[in-house]
């Protein structure tokens, strides 16, 4: 685990102020801003609060950081006295949702975002919980949200653990301003004009934002009306309408939106347009220290840290528009590329970093082999994917840009004695379009394994999900281990799967099972559907209906779906009573036949087949 071990004062020195000792040793009488976070405090680009916190400090601002306050006293909120400009309020790295709870609604046992993994050092819905103690501590400073989190809570959206639809989180924050998707454009404008003496409440034009309508607050002419809560409350359908209309404007050449709910009206404004590649390079070679705050030493450090220390971004967007991922909403689909100087000066960083042990273990993005690929149309194509379904004939596949990168950090590596990954996942039928790139993927970047998603079998649950035909991955498979053992290597792909998906039945379920135990192959990678908010597939689930209207079958219960996941990760023991019942109801003893022949991992709750064979007779 990445330590701060050595040397702790001078590194604390290093962080950003995170304490009111910390601000008198620098002779700060006040911060500008103060960033409030849910996660522990990480100096890594992969943190979106360090990465806009360094972003503010390069600007000239004093920014400060309160990690982790205790949200049942407004005390921890006066400790460092109150911003000048505005409070920054994020919940931190993932959604509070999927960070305690799992698909099913149980709570997690661990927390990879907080000191040795413990729980309990965050609420359960920071969004609302620190701004309300924010307001209580000083009542007249501005509070921002942001961070994933806020990003796709901006319109009405579901909860899975509440089972309901909810208002904008800006509503029930009581916040003044959201910043939704990529921040830095839209941080830097408030910032700039909240120093400039304007009132919060003018800040009603800043592209990439959201506000709530109050008296003397207009409305934009242009803006589109979405389906209101009440509305969507009353008729599921709309849900699925709601969603479709806005994934329209989501680019920066979109209209605004505006949303209706018992307790206001938001008006969402378009997505602020990427950074350039210089902004960039800027931004991710700022003097990030890649460790977590030594402060948390002794508790064991921060585990979420230690798989990302050494990683480097090379690229943001997805052009993808996979319907169950929040990537398109967030980042959106327009590629924004670093350059190759750049990148190979911040693998310089790390490699000269105190805890480096020779291996950058990541060089990518939200999916790796994007890098490169811009394509001019993107901010005004209402399209949300450029793969599916079919390839957008003005994207460029090429891949130049991504070899020229990639050998260009194979001549480093050679003089520095370093090894390079490629550790994000990687979109198989877009890498199908350039053998070179799968062969030099595969002879000098992976370490035996490679992340890949097909996530299901059945053409119908590809087509509901977004998602290229099972073929084209099986293609990709033979291209990889070719490339591979002309390489002289044993390697692997890794697939991801998704169980329990919306239009996804117990019986396709089923011929992914068939597939995969024809095929011998173990699934280690699977998840149950989780309804992200602001998703296609999630107003799939919502609504009981696709994109065209056509109603589906949705798994919902935990038997429903814990079946699903059952199927797919046949192997496990403890799956083995379900599968049983489920074939037995299908009559498919030729199946668990086939399933019994496999050799299964003996665990302490699984029992042998064998003990079994009798069950269908």
């Amino acid at each position: 685990m990445p330590s701060s071990k050595g040397a702790k004062i001078n590194l604390a020195e290093r962080f950003l102020p995170s304490s009111a000792d910390q601000m008198q040793r620098r002779r700060w009488p006040q911060a500008d801003v103060i960033l409030v976070t849910a996660d522990a405090y990480v100096d890594h680009p992969s943190f979106g609060m360090a990465l806009i916190g360094r972003f503010l400090e390069k600007l000239g601002y004093r920014v400060a950081i309160l990690a982790q306050p205790d949200w049942r006293s407004v005390e921890a909120f006066r400790t460092l006295g109150p911003p000048r400009l505005f409070w920054g309020i994020t919940s931190g790295a993932v959604d509070s949702r999927l960070n305690r709870y799992v698909s099913t609604g149980h709570l997690r046992n661990r927390d990879v975002y907080s000191p040795g993994g413990e729980l309990g050092w965050r609420p359960d819905r920071p969004l609302l919980s620190y701004p309300a103690r924010a307001r209580q501590a000083y009542k007249a400073i501005p509070i921002i949200l942001g961070g994933l989190e806020a990003s796709l809570r901006r319109l009405v959206h579901y909860d899975y653990i509440e089972d309901k639809l909810k208002r904008p989180i800006l509503i029930d924050a009581k916040a003044d301003l959201l910043v939704h998707g990529m921040g830095e454009r839209a941080i830097e404008e408030i910032a700039r004009r909240l120093d400039a003496g304007e009132k919060i409440g003018d800040l009603t034009d800043i592209a990439g934002t959201s506000y709530v309508v109050r008296a003397g607050v207009g409305i934009p002419q242009e803006a589109v009306r979405l389906p209101s809560l009440e509305e969507q409350m009353g008729n599921s359908d709309l849900v699925m309408q709601a969603q479709l209309m806005y994934q329209q404007q989501v680019r920066p050449g979109g209209r605004p939106v505006v949303q209706e709910t018992d307790a206001g009206t938001v008006v969402v404004l378009p997505p602020a347009k990427p950074l350039s590649t210089a902004q960039l390079d800027e931004i991710y070679e700022l003097p990030f220290t890649r460790c977590y705050h030594p402060r948390y030493e002794k508790a064991g450090g921060i585990a979420a840290l230690g798989p990302i220390q050494f990683s480097l971004t090379s690229h943001r967007g997805c052009l993808g528009g996979c319907n169950f991922c929040s990537l398109y909403i967030h980042q959106g689909k327009q590629i924004s590329s670093r350059s190759v100087a750049s990148l190979l000066r911040e693998a310089e960083t790390c490699r000269r970093h105190k805890d480096f042990r020779g291996t950058i273990s990541d060089v990518g993005g939200p999916t790796a082999n994007m890098y490169g690929m811009y394509c001019p149309q993107a901010a005004d194509c209402a399209r949300s994917s450029c793969l599916f379904p079919e390839l957008c004939k003005h994207l460029p596949t090429d891949a130049k840009k991504l070899i020229m990168m990639m050998k260009s950090f194979l001549g480093w590596c050679r003089d520095k004695n370093v090894r390079v990954f490629v550790a994000s996942g990687v979109r198989h039928d877009l890498a199908l379009a350039s053998r070179d790139y799968i062969s030099l993927l595969a002879q000098h970047f992976v370490g035996g394994h490679l992340k890949v998603a097909p996530e299901h079998y059945g053409e119908h649950v590809l087509q509901m999900m977004g998602k290229p035909s099972f073929e084209l991955f099986e293609e990709f498979e033979r291209r990889f281990q070719e490339a591979s053992r002309q390489a002289g290597k044993e390697q692997y792909l890794v697939p991801y799967f998704i169980s329990g998906h919306p239009g996804c039945t117990a019986d396709d379920a089923l011929a992914l099972t068939e597939q995969l135990v024809g095929r011998r192959r173990r699934l280690r990678q699977v998840q149950d559907f989780t309804p992200i908010p602001l998703t296609v597939s999630t107003a799939m689930y919502v609504s009981g209906r696709d994109t065209s209207g056509r109603k589906i079958q949705v798994a919902r219960g935990r038997g429903e779906k814990r079946l699903q996941m059952s199927l797919l990760k046949y192997q496990e023991g403890h799956n083995h009573k379900v599968i049983r019942e489920f074939l037995r109801s299908r009559r498919r003893a030729d199946l668990w036949e086939k399933i019994k022949s496999l050799q299964v991992t003996k665990g302490p709750r699984q029992k042998s087949l064998k003990a079994q064979a009798d069950y269908f007779d």
